[in-house]
């Protein structure tokens, strides 16, 4: 599994990455929503909280499916979020951009936990029981929280390397910030840091 800070950063990106949209056929100025950002954040982590309530992981045929992993379970929250604003009026571009926002962030959740390549998921329960995972990792599992524990520093460390790197690329890619040579030398390093990183991720042992 990727670390709630692999989580949070993945949450933090789609925000910065989809929000100028909402801008660019306005004139108007749009402040940052501290609120809607920081719900967005409970989304991107709040399957992880089958880890304080044991009764989300079901173990049928000495398998444990953590149902809150599937593509259901990850998008629970944001189908009740889109939900809710439709019925405090929310309609127009407002409400498809952040229909957007909450979609992406839930499905970026699955996304680095499979790319972490360590638990199978059940991506398609309650439809099927099958779970999924991929052969390999390009990203570190979740070191035990532990202070002495190495792991837990080394592999915050290659998550760090791969995902901020990438996220800083996608971000000024999206806000047109790559057009000038400075900003795609920007871009390609990331690019190159976060894959020599994915690369030490790689090599590890799962």
């Amino acid at each position: 599994m990727s670390s709630f800070i692999g989580h949070t950063l993945a949450g933090l990106t789609t925000y910065a990455a989809t929000q100028p949209f909402q801008s660019e056929h306005s004139q108007q100025s749009h402040p940052l929503d501290w609120k809607w950002l920081l719900w967005l954040l409970v989304i991107a982590s709040i399957p992880d909280i089958d880890y304080l309530i044991p009764g989300l992981r079901l173990q049928p045929a000495n398998q444990i499916l953590r149902i809150t992993h599937s593509l259901l379970g990850v998008l629970l929250l944001p189908g009740c979020t889109m939900l809710g604003l439709w019925l405090l009026g929310k309609r127009g571009s407002s409400y498809k951009l952040q229909s957007l926002q909450v979609v992406l962030v839930g499905l970026s959740h699955l996304l680095l936990d499979l790319l972490t390549g360590v638990f199978p998921l059940p991506l398609l329960y309650p439809f099927s029981l099958q779970v999924f995972k991929l052969p390999f990792g390009l990203l570190p599992s979740a070191g035990r929280i532990q202070l002495s524990n190495y792991f837990l520093y080394r592999n915050l460390l290659i998550e760090l390397g791969v995902l901020m790197p990438l996220s800083i690329s996608l971000v000024l890619s999206v806000r047109n910030s790559a057009r000038s040579p400075k900003g795609r030398l920007l871009v390609v390093a990331g690019l190159v840091v976060s894959v020599c990183f994915m690369v030490w991720a790689f090599s590890l042992d799962r």
